[in-house]
């Protein structure tokens, strides 16, 4: 009975440490597996892409894990925490946007989330038109063609929807996804409130955002914008001439500042002045649907990028006795309830 006891006994031992070593043996290939890339044997960059990861303010740990799993860019999210915690990473990970790829270690993934991104703080001022807007990305560090990205605009009609504002972008990022935060920030900004306001007055989207990028070009004191706005639609009403300055400054460096390839591209001159401060005769008669002294109506597009605040200035014009207005070189606007109170005021503020 004792032999037979020991024999039970031996043998239930040597089955618990086969059981252990299995155990063992078994999170080892499952550590060393988890632990390898989830792309380890891609042959090209198109099986195993970059993707763009958004980790935000006060995502934690399991999130961020969670968010890896979710993307595939690693095999197992407690694997990733094991080794966030086991290296003293988990205070370390920043928030902002990355590129990571599938061929990267769960640890080399962490490490790149500890150490800063490739984002951009770049800022696009009201009122500038997307040839500007081009130049000013790149001279903020973006690694955009400023002759792209002009086609890109005009191709898919984007004057007037490139919502001026601070961004964090990524210094490589394609010209689609530049454009697709600041249309995001605009369609947000641009709410239904606003349109549904400007439909009172009987002016589309589009119509709301043309004047307001002549507002904001034409007045930059706040109080003045929802009377400039109100002249400008009265004026559209009656069917006069809108006689706007901007429009033909634009039409003037549309002329003067984009230069033609051999292959039909259009090249913006970086060291042109693109809102010339002074016009000339010979400029108040140039041949462009933009002038709006030789044609009556608004011009066909947007002329700039408005912010808010000019968006709102048309949504909510001014009623006034006014027909006319000008700013002098200070930028105070004067205004006129005839042509002959304007010519006075010309006299008056711009002859000086």
């Amino acid at each position: 009975m004792q032999v037979r006891n020991k024999t039970t006994s031996i043998f239930l031992t040597l089955s618990l440490v086969f059981l252990l070593l299995s155990f063992l043996v078994c999170v080892s290939i499952w550590w060393v597996f988890a632990n390898r890339p989830v792309c380890s044997y891609a042959v090209s960059k198109k099986e195993c892409p970059e993707i763009s990861l958004i980790i935000k303010i006060g995502e934690g740990l399991d999130e961020v894990a969670q968010l890896l799993q979710t993307k595939n860019l690693i095999k197992n999210s407690l694997i990733f925490k094991i080794q966030v915690i086991r290296f003293g990473l988990a205070k370390k990970i920043q928030a902002g946007e990355f590129l990571v790829s599938s061929t990267q270690t769960p640890l080399e993934i962490a490490n790149l989330l500890t150490k800063g991104n490739f984002d951009k703080k770049v800022t696009i001022i009201e009122g500038l038109r997307a040839e500007e807007i081009g130049l000013s990305l790149m001279k903020q560090g973006l690694g955009i063609n400023p002759t792209e990205w002009l086609a890109y605009i005009r191709a898919n009609n984007l004057e007037g929807k490139l919502f001026p504002d601070t961004y964090m972008i990524h210094s490589n990022a394609r010209v689609d996804q530049v454009v697709a935060k600041m249309q995001s920030n605009f369609e947000k900004k641009f709410d239904q409130t606003l349109i549904n306001k400007g439909l009172e007055k009987e002016l589309s989207r589009e119509e709301i955002l043309i004047l307001a990028s002549l507002v904001e070009r034409e007045v930059h004191r706040e109080p003045d914008r929802p009377i400039v706005a109100g002249i400008l639609i009265k004026r559209l009403t009656k069917n006069w001439p809108l006689q706007v300055d901007a429009t033909v400054q634009y039409a003037v460096a549309s002329k003067k500042c984009l230069l033609m390839t051999a292959n039909r591209s259009l090249v913006p001159n970086s060291s042109c002045e693109w809102w010339p401060k002074r016009l000339t005769e010979a400029d108040l008669k140039i041949q462009s649907p933009y002038n709006t002294y030789l044609y009556k109506g608004l011009p066909p597009v947007p002329i700039c990028n408005p912010g808010l605040s000019a968006v709102k200035a048309v949504v909510y014009a001014q009623d006034s006795p006014y027909w006319f207005y000008l700013s002098d070189l200070s930028g105070k606007i004067y205004y006129a309830r005839s042509d002959l109170e304007q010519a006075e005021n010309i006299k008056k503020y711009l002859w000086q």
